[in-house]
């Protein structure tokens, strides 16, 4: 019998935690259009490339595919976070995390990705050079 009650603590629990982050996601993504709307200018800046296209839309996340990178742009606990998986030409794969709060400048966002990815490609040549003085 406590094992029932105790299977029922944790569902009510689980249920209340899952009803808070429906509300969150509401109150700050659906009320604002949803994810296509809210954060326009960072699907439109991931976009650019012809072979990217929106892969999956939900009511927190886009993913975003193209030939060479995977963005995936999620809204969690208040928060935006921008997930990247590439691979570059002597580099290999390339992981990188970004957390900015859901308010945060999206053109300063895709600024600071732009400065990694230019950091990424100063690293290469640095490669490239050391490699061809061998």
């Amino acid at each position: 019998m406590w094992w029932f009650i105790g299977i029922a603590i944790v569902g009510y629990i689980i249920c209340m935690m899952v009803r808070d982050r429906n509300e969150d996601v509401r109150a700050h993504i659906t009320n604002y259009g949803g994810m296509q709307t809210k954060y326009r200018l960072l699907i439109e800046y991931f976009t650019q490339h012809p072979s990217a296209r929106i892969t999956k839309l939900t009511s927190d996340n886009v993913t975003i595919t193209s030939s060479n990178m995977t963005v995936w742009i999620d809204y969690v606990g208040g928060n935006v976070e921008i997930s990247m998986k590439t691979v570059m030409p002597l580099l290999g794969n390339i992981s990188k995390k970004w957390k900015y709060p859901s308010s945060y400048s999206q053109e300063l966002i895709i600024q600071e990705f732009e400065n990694f990815l230019d950091w990424n490609m100063q690293h290469m040549t640095r490669v490239a050079s050391k490699m061809s003085d061998l």
